[in-house]
């Protein structure tokens, strides 16, 4: 399907103008610095990627050059540190899913990061919503089949997720819960040992975002049951989501954005923004999303803090109530 962006994100591009008109001279005091985007990942993942795709178009506009440095590990803890040991400059961005940011310093009673005093959040850049998969060798069909397998056999209620503080671990959680099911998270370091394990039939589903599995949905090595979206991803028309499936009530989807230093320059991260949100307008940048099964989003550093900050006032009743926690 043909992209076509929104109103939204043009209308935002268009406001960013102005305000990014006021940076050229912060941009040429740092142009002898390189721009540096930090990975809470491995290379070669869908972030990273990204991270790349559009740091080209940033390090093309402003002249300066572009390193993407991978600092996994720690749920995305070592890349933030590692963030807030560089300065608020503005030569140092984080691309990260949401969760890591908003989400993660509430399962710990000691965070080693305070949102609102040390991130600065530039724009966002892609979002995807989470699935539920398992291998097309299981003959299951519907997210009812899966249900009615763990029922009969509690082991298949045991559901790999890329971290144990994940979206989809609260998932599982209030379906669970709610259900009244033997489902438990198994947590992996990241998305792709749980893909390699879901392809080996190592473990019976996976809760993770459609990136990771749509290429081996299409080709048929694997069946994703349902989204965890209010509607159907242009992406893959042919995956029902929660609700149609008859599981109301859930959904869960992330995006993936880039990061700044709290007291980075407002006029900077603006420019940042615009940038970025006129390279996820154009054809060929979409085109490349698309195929990475992720929808291009940007807008206003304003318009980010909201949503990181809408996600953690959605999640926090659930992350108390779920007992997850980094402490033990």
């Amino acid at each position: 399907m043909a992209f076509n962006p929104t109103r939204r994100r043009v209308v935002a591009g268009m406001a960013l103008a102005p305000i990014a008109a006021g940076a050229p001279a912060i941009v040429r005091a740092q142009s002898e610095k390189p721009l540096t985007i930090v990975l809470t990942v491995t290379p070669g993942t869908a972030s990273d990627n990204l991270a790349r795709m559009l740091g080209e178009r940033l390090r093309a506009r402003l002249n300066r050059p572009l390193v993407v440095e991978a600092k996994p590990g720690a749920g995305g803890l070592l890349a933030i540190q590692y963030l807030k040991e560089r300065g608020g400059d503005g030569s140092f961005l984080l691309m990260t899913a949401m969760s890591s940011i908003s989400l993660l310093p509430l399962f710990t009673s000691k965070p080693t990061f305070d949102l609102d005093k040390d991130i600065h959040p530039v724009v966002e850049c892609a979002s995807a919503p989470f699935a539920l998969t398992v291998n097309a060798s299981s003959g299951l069909k519907t997210v009812s089949d899966y249900f009615d397998s763990v029922r009969k056999d509690p082991k298949r209620g045991s559901i790999g997720v890329p971290s144990v503080t994940s979206t989809m671990a609260l998932v599982i959680f209030r379906l669970a819960r709610d259900l009244n099911l033997p489902l438990q998270r198994v947590g992996y370091r990241g998305g792709t040992p749980l893909l390699a394990d879901l392809l080996g039939n190592q473990i019976p589903a996976s809760g993770s975002v459609l990136p990771d599995y749509l290429e081996n949905h299409r080709s048929g090595k694997l069946k994703i049951l349902a989204l965890l979206d209010d509607k159907r991803s242009v992406l893959a028309p042919d995956i029902p989501t929660f609700a149609e499936a008859g599981y109301p009530g859930y959904v869960a989807t992330t995006s993936w954005g880039l990061y700044g230093v709290a007291g980075m320059p407002k006029a900077l991260a603006a420019q940042y923004a615009a940038i970025v949100t006129e390279a996820l307008g154009s054809a060929p940048i979409v085109e490349a999303m698309h195929k990475m099964g992720l929808v291009p989003m940007g807008g206003t550093p304003e318009q980010f803090l909201r949503k990181v900050h809408d996600d953690r006032q959605r999640w926090a009743p659930v992350i108390k109530a779920s007992g997850i926690s980094l402490d033990s």
